[in-house]
């Protein structure tokens, strides 16, 4: 029983808890990307009596929540301008991993419930329970938002969203990390009862609406891999996107309304083995509702 005596090769770590064992990796990756100590993170439980027993049961996750608040329009200051202003806010997170499995290698000599056989390669003790991988993801979705409607029939949105997600893989040792930022503008007009310039069949204010509205948005993707025995941090992929989309919804009648949409993407890459690229769909689709 070797518990607690230092590795002889490396006496930072103890004795079959190197760098690149399981029990000393996953508690550092949790800690280091929640926010939290090393000594404060949960160490990962062998207790094997019972089927439902799994290495994760002392991680408790944080709640997620979302946040509406539409109040400001009831403010003197508000009310004369707006019609309706809501702020949002929201955040999902969740930790997740493969699988595990029970290793055909675990030896408890002693009866302890401590592994006793350490693997000849990496000299680090085989646990019973084998975790491949673990991932981390967040995002604010969004950060805060703004969803305003005027008085004069016009409508505007503000968002900002942020996300990101890291990756430990146990098999070749690195964690990949993707985060990304997204900027969203948009105004939006509605008009009913658009009247002509001139009669038409003795007709000037028709009965119709229209709802034109323009987005712009700026996303910012970027991956990387680092690789914890080199340590070393590399871009492995990542792009700027540019987005602008303008649409146009005119509803002739009940039964007939046309969508006019324009919709241009354009991404300028990290890397060089990637080419900028761009993208552009516009067309017009006809609805038709043949109910009586």
């Amino acid at each position: 029983y070797t518990h607690g005596v230092p590795d002889p090769s490396n006496p930072r770590y103890y004795k079959g808890y190197g760098p690149f064992s399981q029990d000393v990796l996953i508690p550092s990756f949790i800690a280091a990307y929640s926010g939290k100590s090393a000594e404060s993170a949960p160490l990962l439980s062998y207790k094997h009596d019972k089927i439902q027993d799994n290495p994760f049961k002392y991680f408790t996750p944080l709640p997620n929540w979302k946040v509406t608040y539409n109040g400001l329009s009831k403010l003197p200051l508000f009310s004369r301008i707006f019609s309706s202003f809501i702020v949002n806010h929201g955040y999902t997170g969740t930790m997740s991993m493969n699988g595990f499995s029970s290793s055909l290698l675990f030896n408890d000599l002693y009866g302890l419930g401590f592994p006793s056989f350490l693997d000849s390669n990496s000299h680090n003790y085989i646990p019973f329970f084998q975790v491949p991988n673990v991932t981390i993801s967040q995002a604010f979705t969004p950060l805060l938002g703004f969803d305003m409607a005027f008085k004069n029939n016009v409508t505007a949105k503000l968002e900002v969203k942020k996300s990101k997600m890291e990756s430990l893989s146990l098999i070749d040792y690195q964690i990949g990390e993707n985060e990304s930022t997204e900027y969203v503008i948009g105004i939006g007009f509605r008009k009913k009862g658009i009247k002509l310039p001139i009669k038409i069949l003795g007709v000037k204010k028709l009965k119709n609406e229209l709802i034109c509205k323009l987005d712009i948005g700026l996303r910012d993707d970027k991956s990387s891999n680092t690789f914890l025995a080199n340590n070393i941090n590399v871009v492995s992929r990542g792009q700027k996107v540019i987005r602008i989309s303008p649409t146009i919804d005119y509803s002739v009648s009940q039964k007939l309304t046309l969508h006019f949409f324009y919709d241009r993407q354009q991404s300028i890459p990290y890397v060089s083995n990637s080419y900028p690229t761009t993208t552009t769909r516009a067309g017009v689709t006809l609805k038709f509702l043949f109910a009586q």
